[in-house]
C-alpha cells in the first residue's frame, strides 16, 4: 500500500503504459509536488523548556504508577487481595460484608481503604436503588 506522503512518479507511470512525446514528459517531471515541502523555518527538535515539561511528566507517570504499586502490596499485605480487587468488594457489598469475609473488623477496612486510597462508597449506597447508584473508583486499575 502506497502512503500519502510518497510523490507518484508520473514520467515513469506515463513513460511505461503511455507513449508521450520528449517534450511532454519533461513538462510532466518538472511539475511534480514535493512531499513533505520543505520547511527551513520548522524545528526538527522542541524547544528547551518542552522536553523539560516533557521529561517532568514521564517522571511523575513513573512515580504515580510506583505508589500505586506500593500502596498494592500494602493493600495485599494487610488483606491478602489487591487495591482493584478490594475496591472492586468494597462497590459490590457492603463494608460490614466485605470485611467478614476478610477477616478484618469493619473499621479496620475503612481505615486500609483511607490509608490506601481505596474509594468506599458513601454511607446508604446500597440502601439505594442499583440504577441510581453512582461508581467513584477513580484511578486506574495498576
Amino acid at each position: 500500500m502506497r502512503h500519502d506522503t510518497e510523490g507518484l512518479d508520473t514520467v515513469t507511470l506515463f513513460a511505461e503504459h503511455h507513449q508521450l512525446p520528449p517534450h511532454q514528459l519533461a513538462g510532466v517531471a518538472d511539475h511534480q509536488p514535493q512531499y513533505p515541502p520543505a520547511r527551513p523555518d520548522v524545528p526538527h527538535e522542541p524547544p528547551p523548556e518542552i522536553k523539560k515539561a516533557m521529561l517532568a511528566a514521564a517522571y511523575a507517570e513513573q512515580m504515580i504508577e510506583r505508589l500505586a504499586a506500593l500502596q498494592n502490596e500494602q493493600v495485599l499485605k494487610y488483606t491478602g487481595i489487591s487495591r482493584v480487587e478490594l475496591g472492586l468488594r468494597v462497590w459490590n457489598a457492603p463494608l460490614a460484608e466485605v470485611a467478614g469475609r476478610l477477616g478484618v473488623k469493619k473499621h479496620v477496612l475503612r481505615r486500609i481503604c483511607a490509608l490506601f486510597e481505596v474509594p468506599i462508597p458513601p454511607k446508604g449506597y446500597f440502601n439505594t436503588g442499583f440504577a441510581h447508584r453512582s461508581i467513584r473508583w477513580t484511578r486506574g486499575c495498576r
